[in-house]
């Protein structure tokens, strides 16, 4: 440009030609742990210069020097065209590092089984970064995370702030054609400017203050109270007995304490080093040095010996932490054009303004990068790598899951880590737990609002999975598991119920008002239908009155084994009316001790075989029935003998087989009776199938004891057997058995009389 007479400092855009801007003035701010930004006024004799080039190439600032420049790459954030003054247009750059890109890009990630570093560098990348705009310098060793979650975050804010946490942090070194962000975490990572290490202390009333253009101007000491120690706590729900907590020292001289608790760590050797970087980034604020100087090359993350100092104390190595530049060479590049400059504007100058600690400091950031907080609920759905056929859980029963704005697409089980799930009850070793199956439309909620620490609150219906309560049914309470398992529970008036269904098996039992699953086998084939009584494939609520209404109560159906088991003392009370009715072979097994108590009526319908087995002596009631050891009738349908004596002997076998007939239909009188409570031990399931068993064992004795009767034996087994299950409700057969078997014996000796004269009348024929 014509009009350039001198100039201090220079901007170049690599999509333009080199002169075609001019710096008239400028403002610039650097730091760890921030990106640098530049704001540049320039003038060109270009009007129109194409805005998009310029954004879209890189751009250096430069300080010019005799003893080697000082530049600043980077791109530009903004680019103004602001306004004109005779043939000079007037326009606004704003310079910063490549690492801004990171701002532009906001995201919701979830990183797996990665630690820090890897996850730092990996967002570098995918903010436009390549391994040539950025270093890795770093002495310390982090820990591998098994859920990290990027929400609602700038890469920047996001890398910022992890890298905050850990103690890490940023500067820029300037090379021949761009920048470089070096991120370190340890104070040997720093090294002195290329263009000299010393600086001078020369205050404006110094006497040497001309001879010297870069100086330190000014030098100012601030120091602050700190506390003693810090302590760190926090909860692992892997470790839940563990107390979780790590300290450090902060300053011996001290005063307080600080506590923070959540930092989420998982051991107390993690808690240990976290406080200590916690305690470092209080330490590094303690003293503070600032200053003003004319030296351009100061930068952030180098190191300097201040020297000449009037106190002998700081003249020591120091390392900058952060500048503000600021310079103007107006008078030199519009000389001629602007002619009411002021003296100041008339001189190109340069000054900035930093801040330093003593390099024997480990320097931690400050952590400023507010962290992304969700106080609430997330939509999620359950994943798992297999089918979903059934509930995939890992051996702490917890889950996998996909997040609504996880773009990656990883699935079968790769978009997240376990997470646990919330339950109503639990303990050491008892608990509630309904599984979920993939695809399942859950609730997540996060401890502390953190979205590193998700946790499954619960599950929520959608049109894909209802509800299995609705308006249809809302008096209705239900559990159905995915393979058709059911409890319902009723509440409405007059038909309150509960009832347990297994379809796959054809089972159920129900309590309370009937409404029992239907014996449709299409029904009992779909395993999946659901269980409504307002569905077409159940039966209806009984009408109150009707004969159905009567079967309120306790209802058991199953087409498999139906086995109770029972032990100890067992009761079974019937009502005024028990009906058992039982297959083709029945067992009833009581052990020690059992009862059973039939009401009004009882009866007993037993199947093609019933055995009854009973010890040798029974008593039943104020009765007491004993068997004999051996016992023999025979009553044959017809004999012919000679003699008198023979005929009357045979009369009276006859007479005494007559008494024995009506015996017996006494004893079958009975027989109902006993017929109907052995038909209600066998509805009643366990204790009713224990006592058969029993019965079964008792009734070997009586059958081979029996032999006397054995004409008789099955049916007096079966009274037997009743007599045992009725208890003192057949006290009166007990005693009729025992007249019935007194009768026995009379007819017994009778023909042992007539067999004795039979045998007498054959030796009168004989002889």
């Amino acid at each position: 440009m014509a009009f350039l007479t001198q100039k201090k400092f220079d901007f170049v855009s690599r999509g333009l030609a080199s002169d075609t801007f001019g710096v008239v003035r400028f403002r610039g701010a650097e730091g760890f742990s921030r990106c640098y930004e530049f704001e540049i006024e320039l003038v060109s004799t270009e009007t129109e210069i194409d805005l998009d080039q310029v954004l879209s190439n890189p751009a250096t600032f430069t300080i010019l020097r005799e003893d080697g420049d000082i530049p600043f790459h980077g791109i530009l954030a903004e680019f103004e065209q602001r306004h004109q003054v005779d043939e000079y247009v007037f326009y606004r750059a704003v310079l910063v590092p490549k690492l801004w890109w990171l701002s532009l890009t906001h995201h919701n990630q979830v990183f797996l089984d990665k630690n820090v570093t890897e996850i730092v560098q990996e967002v570098l990348k995918d903010g436009g970064l390549t391994s040539l705009d950025f270093d890795l310098r770093l002495q310390g060793n982090y820990p591998q995370w098994e859920y990290i979650c990027q929400y609602r975050e700038s890469h920047l804010d996001f890398v910022s702030r992890w890298m905050e946490r850990e103690g890490m942090y940023y500067y820029f070194e300037q090379g021949e054609g761009a920048e470089k962000a070096i991120l370190t975490d340890s104070k040997m990572a720093h090294k002195e400017m290329e263009q000299g290490k010393t600086m001078y202390y020369s205050p404006p009333s110094g006497m040497d203050a001309s001879r010297r253009e870069e100086v330190i101007k000014s030098f100012v000491c601030r120091q602050k109270m700190l506390p003693k120690s810090l302590k760190l706590k926090d909860y692992n729900y892997r470790t839940p007995s563990l107390d979780l907590s790590g300290s450090a020292e902060v300053k011996s001289q001290g005063r307080g304490e600080v506590y923070i608790y959540g930092e989420h760590f998982r051991t107390p050797e993690e808690g240990n080093d976290l406080a200590k970087i916690r305690a470092e980034e209080l330490l590094c604020q303690e003293k503070r040095f600032s200053g003003e100087s004319t030296i351009p090359y100061l930068r952030p993350g180098f190191l300097f010996d201040l020297q000449d100092h009037y106190r002998s104390g700081f003249n020591q190595t120091y390392l900058t932490l952060e500048l503000t530049h600021e310079g103007s060479q107006t008078g030199f590049l519009l000389a001629g054009i602007q002619k009411g400059l002021s003296e100041l504007e008339e001189q190109p100058y340069y000054r900035n303004s930093f801040v330093a600690i003593p390099a024997n400091v480990q320097f931690r950031p400050e952590r400023k990068t507010e962290k992304a907080r969700f106080y609430g609920t997330m939509n999620a759905k359950i994943d798992a790598a297999g089918s979903g056929k059934y509930a995939e859980l890992d051996e702490h029963g917890r889950y996998k899951i996909l997040l609504p704005f996880d773009l990656s697409g990883n699935k079968d089980g790769k978009g997240s880590a376990w997470l646990r799930m919330a339950q109503p009850y639990a303990g050491t070793d008892h608990g509630m737990h309904f599984p979920l199956h993939k695809g399942t439309e859950v609730l997540l909620t996060f401890i502390d609002g953190d979205p590193d620490r998700p946790i499954v609150q619960g599950a929520v219906p959608n049109p894909e999975m209802p509800s299995q309560v609705t308006s249809a049914d809302q008096s209705m309470s239900k559990i159905t598991t995915a393979g058709g398992n059911k409890i319902h529970m009723e509440d409405q008036e007059g038909s309150e119920r509960i009832l347990m269904h297994v379809p796959g098996k054809k089972t159920f039992v129900r309590f309370g008002a009937p409404n029992d699953p239907t014996d449709d086998k299409d029904f009992n084939e779909k395993f999946d239908k659901r269980y409504d009584e307002k569905k077409s494939d159940e039966k209806k609520d009984a009408v109150p009155g009707s004969p159905e209404a009567e079967w309120d109560g306790i209802a058991m159906e199953t087409a498999g084994l139906l086995h109770v088991k029972a032990s100890a003392k067992n009761e079974l009370i019937g009502g005024e009316e028990v009906t058992v009715i039982v297959g083709t072979s029945n067992e009833a097994v009581f052990i020690n001790k059992n009862e059973l108590i039939a009401g009004l009526k009882t009866e007993a319908v037993f199947g093609v075989s019933l055995a009854y087995e009973m010890a040798l002596k029974g008593t039943f009631g104020p009765a007491e029935w004993n068997i004999k050891g051996s016992h023999e009738a025979i009553s044959a349908h017809e004999s012919k003998v000679v003699g008198n004596r023979l005929d009357a002997a045979e009369s009276d076998i006859r007479a005494h087989g007559q008494r024995i007939h009506l015996a017996e239909q006494d004893i079958g009188a009975h027989v109902a009776t006993i017929e109907a409570a052995q038909s209600s031990i066998r509805a009643h399931g366990q204790k009713i199938q224990a006592a058969e068993q029993s019965i079964q064992a008792q009734g070997q004795k009586i059958q081979a004891n029996a032999t006397a009767i054995d004409a008789q034996g099955q049916k007096i087994k079966t009274i037997g057997n009743a007599m045992e299950a009725c208890g003192n409700h057949m006290v009166t057969a007990g005693v009729s058995m025992k007249q019935s078997g007194t009768k026995l014996d009379n007819a017994g000796l009778k023909l042992e009389q007539g067999g004795m004269a039979m045998k007498s009348a054959g030796l009168l024929i004989h002889g």
